[in-house]
Formats: structure tokens, sequence, C-alpha cells
């Protein structure tokens, strides 16, 4: 099965991965974190804020491939502290929509950067 590159100019490049992969008609966002397109961290220590960057980010790609939130079926969130999980669950509700998504949240160690709180991965299925 072909895969393709899908990217926005709203989301930071990475320099060793895809910001997300089409393979057939799914769509693989890797974990977004708190930057801009700039690759600056944005709300440092302010878990909702930084919430806010990694779903306007995963929006952003999922625009990119022709996609919006009702086509996502699997979300994955990784939380340095399993307290965020309030201010992440607020600002998601304004993303998503019943049928909601699977989910999965788990609390890890460490991510890339000291200064990220979190993460989140999406898998959605295109039209």
């Amino acid at each position: 099965m072909p895969r393709q590159a899908v990217s926005s100019p709203k989301v930071s490049r990475p320099a060793v991965y895809s910001q997300a992969i089409r393979a057939g008609n799914i769509l693989f966002i890797a974990g977004q974190t708190a930057v801009d397109a700039q690759g600056k961290p944005v709300g440092v220590g302010d878990p909702a804020a930084q919430a806010r960057q990694v779903f306007d980010n995963i929006t952003a790609l999922l625009e990119a491939a022709g996609a919006t939130w009702e086509n996502v079926v699997k979300i994955t969130s990784y939380l340095t502290d399993m307290r965020y999980s309030d201010a992440v669950r607020e600002v998601r509700m304004r993303f998503l929509k019943e049928p909601f998504p699977a989910s999965t949240s788990v609390q890890v160690v460490a991510l890339a950067r000291p200064q990220y709180l979190l993460e989140v991965e999406a898998t959605a299925v295109l039209d």
C-alpha cells in the first residue's frame, strides 16, 4: 500500500519523521506537542494552553489531509501527570462531538522535552 506524507505549514516540521502519514484511507497523525509552527514551546507550565496548541496542531494536519475531527477514530494521550486530565479533557471537548473516538490516556515519566506536559496522537479514517 502506498504511503503519502501529510504536512501543514501551521505545524512545526520534524526533522526525522512525518507529521502525518496517509496509508490508503487511514491517516496516522504523529504525536503532537505544544509547539507553534516555528517549533517554539507554547503554554509552558499550563496544561490547558498546551492542550489547545496540541489540538490546533492536529486540526491543521486533519485539514491538510482533507479531513475533520469527525474522521478521527482513535486518540492516544500521553500526560506527564494525570492531574492534567481534567484540563486536557475540557479543551478536547471543544473539538470533539459524538460519537466520540476511542481514546486512551496514559501517564508517562517524561516526553521529548521537559516543558512538554502532554502529547497526543490520532488516527483518522478518510472518506
